[in-house]
């Protein structure tokens, strides 16, 4: 009976062995090993991350940087182009100011004598000019050439003031703008300064200078003419009349 039993069972105990499920794991130290490796790849992208984010933190200080540049170089630009436009308007009425001359002297009305004397003048401030800004007329160049020159040099000096640090140029333009207006400042109190002083010496002649002596008859005021008296007793006599009546009334 007994070895039939176990007979019997170890068919049963085969098919329960079948039936359990392999593990995925053989050891506890796969675990951790999984552990680990996500562990790295959490770290990684949190290190990820914080760069994506200082670098987001560092365009939004460029950009903010460059938004200031550019609206500070938008600025300067804004007033070089009202100088060039306002000098633009000064250049074209001096051209129109020139067109009418040539037009003047193409017409006749200046004699041959003044237009060369006007031509002579012309030359002369042009020469001055030359020399301040580039120098000695040495080689005698005529005043078309002198005024090519003077506007290459002009040219020439824009392009190095673009090339320029803007802080740098725009300090210079304040100190040549202080400079200008403290100059003209002298100048008008020079100016003050002589009109008073003619006024002063006009004064001092005129005290000196004799007095005129009258001549002819003298003047005279005229008398005023009588005043005329306003005759008032009728004016007297009607109030007299009507206050007596007033008391008549107030007592009967």
């Amino acid at each position: 009976m007994l070895r039939a039993e176990a007979a019997a069972s170890t068919p049963a105990e085969e098919s329960s062995d079948d039936d359990e499920l392999e593990l995925f794991f053989s050891g506890p130290q796969q675990l951790l090993d999984i552990f680990a490796e996500l562990e790295e790849q959490n770290l990684s992208l949190i290190q990820n991350s914080q760069e994506t984010e200082e670098n987001l933190e560092e365009m939004k200080t460029n950009i903010k940087q460059t938004k200031v540049k550019m609206k500070k170089e938008t600025a300067i630009l804004k007033e070089q182009i009202s100088k060039l436009t306002n000098q633009i308007k000064r250049e074209e009425s001096k051209a129109q100011d020139l067109k009418i001359r040539a037009k003047m002297f193409s017409f006749g009305e200046f004699k041959q004598e003044d237009q060369e004397k006007m031509l002579l003048e012309l030359n002369r401030k042009v020469e001055d000019v030359y020399k301040t800004c580039i120098g000695d007329n040495e080689a005698q160049i005529s005043t078309l050439q002198m005024l090519t020159n003077l506007e290459n040099q002009l040219v020439g000096l824009l392009e190095q003031i673009e090339t320029m640090p803007a802080d740098k140029v725009e300090a210079a333009e304040k100190a040549k703008e202080k400079e200008r207006r403290l100059k003209m400042r002298e100048e008008k109190m020079e100016e003050q300064r002589l009109k008073q002083e003619e006024r002063v010496r006009k004064a001092m002649e005129r005290a000196r200078a004799e007095p005129k002596k009258q001549t002819g008859r003298k003047l005279v005021f005229r008398s005023e003419p009588p005043k005329q008296k306003k005759r008032e007793d009728d004016g007297a006599g009607q109030d007299s009349a009507l206050l007596e009546e007033e008391q008549y009334l107030y007592h009967y």
